[in-house]
């Protein structure tokens, strides 16, 4: 089903006739592939923006091919269970996606106020992941290079941030979490908010009034990052 291009180290994903997948049909299976758990049409739709009956077609003609797996969910209620879609050939899953939605599940189900326990644990982990950086011992000049630095962090654990140089604005262009994004999307965003505060905290920066849109655009998150220097001493 694959096929080197002589011309990029990346292979030409085919269907079963031998015709190159479509651009919108090889990103929902990038998109699958990277997720660390079998993911649901609801969530893969939202991330996608397009309509139901186009992603379903998609994610069927992926199954068919030998792409993707497809198995029912375990019944809860009423209704018909949803059916899950896995890769069969999963890339490499950033470790950070499996913990958070277990972060996710834990929190919805023990936490009498989630939001704000999610974002305490996201601070946490985020000064912890701040510290990896190469360049963790040299200070930071100013915004700009703290504003790379909280990029760096948030491109380590699977989102491929870019930004434009001249706004507060980075747009998150890969989600490797829509299935807890689309159950519990206040605990998911506020993890990775608070992941921003402690990287931001752990360089002498507040990243009070950052916020965080989910899905703004297909296949993106956007996020409104406002860093200020820490105020120090008293008053």
């Amino acid at each position: 089903m694959q096929q080197a291009n002589e011309n990029t180290a990346q292979p030409v994903r085919r269907t079963s006739y031998g015709r190159p997948l479509s651009p919108t049909r090889a990103n929902i299976l990038e998109l699958v592939e990277i997720q660390p758990v079998p993911t649901t049409l609801a969530a893969i739709v939202r991330n996608c923006g397009l309509h139901e009956n186009t992603v379903r077609t998609h994610l069927d003609e992926l199954t068919r091919d030998g792409y993707l797996r497809k198995t029912k969910a375990e019944a809860q209620g009423r209704g018909r269970p949803a059916w899950l879609f896995s890769a069969v050939t999963p890339l490499e899953p950033s470790p950070f996606a499996g913990l958070t939605s277990a972060l996710a599940e834990v929190l919805y189900e023990t936490s009498d106020n989630p939001t704000r326990d999610a974002k305490r644990a996201g601070a946490k982990w985020g000064k912890q992941l701040q510290s990896t950086l190469p360049e963790i011992r040299e200070a930071v000049a100013g915004v700009a290079e703290a504003k790379e630095r909280v990029m760096g962090v948030l491109d380590g654990i699977g989102f491929e941030p870019t930004s434009d140089a001249r706004t507060e604005e980075i747009t998150l262009n890969r989600c490797p979490l829509i299935e807890a994004a689309n159950k519990h999307p206040e605990i998911i965003c506020n993890v990775h908010l608070g992941i921003i505060e402690g990287a931001a905290d752990s360089m002498g920066f507040t990243s009070d009034g950052s916020v965080l849109l989910p899905f703004s655009a297909p296949g993106q998150c956007s996020l409104n990052l406002v860093l200020n220097r820490a105020k120090t001493g008293s008053a």
